[in-house]
């Protein structure tokens, strides 16, 4: 069987789209927009419009062809944007005809289609380079076939409004980027979409035009943006914008009354010349310059894309419904599927606070000191409770639902800890973080002048000490996750809500977890983080997936799983002292059978005592039966969740786990150091002196040395840096962490819980910047997070000899 020839005459614009706008059945005029060539006397050479054919436009060579050393291939091309281009063309014929059950039942093809338009164009696809560092071509056509879906929810969200140019005698023309995004607010601030960026889609002001053919034109609208334009920021998100995610719409929700003048058309013929590239086509020759029929309005162009009041009862408002089975269901006018938001809604302020007044952002500092010099449009968000107001409300409700006072020992809480407990500490927990959360808006940013790390490791209490604890004094934040559990998607069999006795223990964990960290987290100094895939399953499951593919067929070293495997055994212990004496008893008669009664009465009564002893344990027995036992879980922050948060915060991963440090280096830009593509990758190990309680390690954080340290790490992670050579720069960091000891001038009050450590950093030529978690950040992150991460450090405690 003969292989067909590959195609590698790629269009990025399809020869049917093209096709709706001609005249007659003519070729279109196409205007090449590029800069002009000049003549060797430095003359410009005037760029004149042809007409061509649908076949001969829009295309490049070997745009989507990836290459295998002889071998090339045209999947792209020939399978996935045929079948995309086929539905895309039913779907918009259906939309230009006003067929209603066709648009009903081609609705989501359209969208799928328009995601699609938007990236796979050369400046879609730069803008993913822009996003990315260093793709190759095979990596470039994977993200965009990742991303692809990314705009459909809030799309279909928006007011749907389809315009007419039927009575006007000047037609809609067409882009080599036929998706545009229009954002007056952000036009008139220069620079701000400097190529190949468009206006981001999840903001308020921000409206999607798509000209369906030459009579028609699609406008998309975010509802509050078009219900009461002044009443909203259009530089701010617009409330739960998202990338993917499911929702629900009324597919017949469709404006279709206004036919435009010519004026009119030529506004937004404007924009749509705008969004070019290098290629611009029309029927007529005339309207690819809309320019010279009349000038750039901005205000005028605005007017034109705002869709009328008296039709837009159709979008937002609730909805409820019901299936079959007798469930119901509910959505708000942004796609919300509960009003569990209100449980964390707060009122901002009617007026500026004074700059010594704390901050509405709730981030503990004044609003001299914190927002006051903020863009208004990037501050955190005032009407919703910040990262750290949320852990403190978590540690008042876990004091008022175990009842604490101050005559209260924790022993107590650890004999009388109730199954009602836990289940109102969990629904608490979850009321903390709806469905609809934005973190990355709550989030810390890059570039506010702050040092971070983000802890990639266990949230435990027995190991926070060394992990956590003593990385207070190197950095202004620590980012740390929350260990609790969020039981929105557990499962039932393992659900807290269902089976409060098995989660106990593992509770009593990350209660004595919170309460140590009290002091670091009223301080702003260790902001606790929930995981994101607790309440967004879209993140979850592609953290999931990068993580399956990550580790398909690798399994860990002995010396790597001894770092987890006395825990285990720390736990297994836990549970053997927890079991009745009876129990207890005929479990070490089996262990032992040579032991006599009285030892076994002696060694009961031993192991009962040192359960007394140990803090972290459930002193309730552990009853038989299957039902009865209990989880222990290990939560922490692996690979992918630790580079989306350092990119999203500007943050240094710090770990002392050697698998994850090892899976550092192999799984991200730092290999291709290791395989000899680039510069060797620098280490530099330098000693530390850490404070393992937090009265000393907030008190060290204090000095000097430590504020200058801080600096020096703040300042790896600048843009300027990029241009001083690693080896340099990594030599004066160590340099400096040498010279400068954190424990000069420090007094502890715990003295013996001070450990020496040592320090490894490492800064790759490449950095550990990775595309797999960079998808997180394009999709569920923010849009000028930084691409390079430069530093990571290694921690260690070292042994006495």
């Amino acid at each position: 069987m003969t292989k067909p020839p590959t195609s590698r005459k790629n269009h990025y614009v399809p020869e049917w789209y093209q096709a709706g706008f001609s005249v007659a059945g003519t070729p279109n005029w196409l205007l090449d927009l590029s800069p002009a060539p000049l003549r060797p006397d430095g003359t410009p050479i005037v760029r004149v419009p042809r007409a061509r054919a649908p076949a001969s436009a829009f295309w490049e060579r070997d745009l989507y062809v990836t290459r295998f050393g002889e071998q090339l291939n045209d999947q792209v091309e020939t399978i996935l944007f045929q079948g995309i281009d086929d539905s895309g063309a039913n779907a918009v014929r259906a939309y230009v005809q006003g067929d209603a059950v066709q648009m009903h039942h081609r609705c989501q093809q359209l969208f799928d289609y328009l995601g699609a338009q938007k990236l796979r164009t050369p400046k879609g696809l730069d803008w993913i380079r822009s996003r990315y560092p260093m793709l190759d071509q095979v990596e470039l056509l994977v993200e965009m076939q990742q991303l692809r879906q990314m705009f459909g929810t809030v799309w279909v969200e928006g007011v749907r409004e389809i315009v007419s140019a039927e009575d006007a005698q000047v037609k809609f023309i067409v882009s080599d980027h036929p998706v545009m995004t229009f954002n007056a607010a952000l036009a008139a601030i220069p620079g701000a979409l400097k190529y190949p960026n468009d206006a981001s889609i999840l903001l308020n002001g921000t409206q999607t035009v798509f000209a369906l053919d030459a009579n028609h034109c699609l406008i998309l609208t975010h509802v509050p943006y078009a219900k009461e334009p002044q009443g909203v920021c259009p530089l701010r998100k617009r409330i739960n914008a998202r990338h993917f995610g499911h929702t629900i719409i009324r597919t017949d929700a469709l404006i279709r009354e206004r036919r435009l003048g010519s004026d009119e058309v030529v506004a937004i013929n404007h924009l749509l010349k705008q969004g070019a590239h290098n290629y611009l086509a029309a029927g007529e020759l005339e309207w690819l310059y809309p320019e010279r029929m009349a000038p750039f309005d901005l205000t005028r162009t605005t007017q034109v894309l705002h869709p009328p009041q008296n039709k837009l009862f159709q979008f937002g408002g609730e909805m409820y419904f019901g299936f079959e089975d007798g469930r119901t269901g509910y959505r708000d006018p942004f796609g919300r599927g509960s009003k569990d938001h209100e449980f964390v809604a707060k009122e901002p302020p009617a007026q500026l606070p004074a700059p010594e007044d704390a901050c509405p952002c709730g981030n503990g500092d004044s609003f001299g000191h914190c927002c006051a010099n903020v863009d208004p449009a990037q501050r955190p968000p005032w009407d919703v409770m910040s990262l750290r107001e949320r852990t403190l409300a978590l540690q008042r409700a876990t004091n008022g639902i175990l009842e604490l006072d101050e005559h209260t020992e924790w022993i107590d809480v650890r004999r009388n800890l109730s199954d009602d407990q836990v289940v109102r500490l969990h629904r608490f927990y979850q009321l903390l973080w709806p469905e609809d959360t934005d973190l990355t808006e709550l989030l810390p940013r890059p570039g506010d002048g702050k040092s971070r790390a983000i802890y990639m490791g266990l949230s435990d209490p027995r190991t926070m000490g060394e992990s956590i604890i003593s990385l207070v004094p190197l950095f202004d934040q620590v980012l740390v996750l929350n260990p609790f559990l969020n039981p929105r998607y557990i499962a039932p069999d393992a659900n807290p809500l269902q089976h409060p006795a098995a989660h106990k223990q593992q509770l009593l964990k990350s209660i004595a977890f919170l309460f140590e960290l009290g002091a670091l987290i009223e301080a702003n100094k260790v902001v606790l983080v929930p995981d994101p895939g607790d309440f967004n399953a879209a993140f979850r499951q592609s953290m999931h997936s990068m993580a399956e593919r990550r580790t398909a067929g690798w399994e860990m070293s002995e010396e790597h799983l001894a770092e987890f495997r006395w825990l285990g055994e720390d736990d297994f212990r836990r549970s053997l002292r927890q079991l009745p004496p009876k129990a207890l008893a005929e479990h070490l008669k089996d262990a032992g059978p040579e032991l006599s009664d009285e030892m076994l009465a002696e060694m009961v009564d031993y192991l009962r005592q040192e359960a007394e002893d140990d803090p972290l344990a459930l002193l309730q027995p552990l009853q038989s039966g299957k039902d009865n036992g209990h989880f222990d879980i290990l939560r922490g922050v692996n690979l992918e969740l630790a580079l989306y948060l350092a990119q999203v915060t500007g943050a240094i991963p710090v770990t002392d786990n050697g698998a994850l440090w090892e899976h550092l280096h192999l799984h991200t830009r730092a290999s291709r150091d290791l395989d000899g593509e680039g510069e060797r990758t620098c280490f530099m190990t330098v000693p530390y002196r850490g404070y393992l309680h937090p009265d000393d390690a907030l008190a060290a954080s204090g000095l000097p040395s430590a504020l200058f340290l801080r600096k020096i790490l703040l300042a790896t992670q600048l843009p300027t840096e990029e241009q001083v050579p690693v080896p340099t720069r990594l030599q004066a960091t160590g340099a400096v962490f040498q010279a400068a000891p954190l424990d000069l001038g420090a007094e502890t009050t715990h003295p013996d819980l001070v450990a020496p450590m040592q320090l490894t950093f490492s800064m790759p030529s490449a950095s550990f910047a990775s595309a797999t978690a960079q998808r997180l950040n394009v999709a569920f992150g923010r849009d000028h997070a930084p691409l390079r991460m430069p530093l990571a450090i290694l921690r260690r405690t070292v042994s006495p000899t």
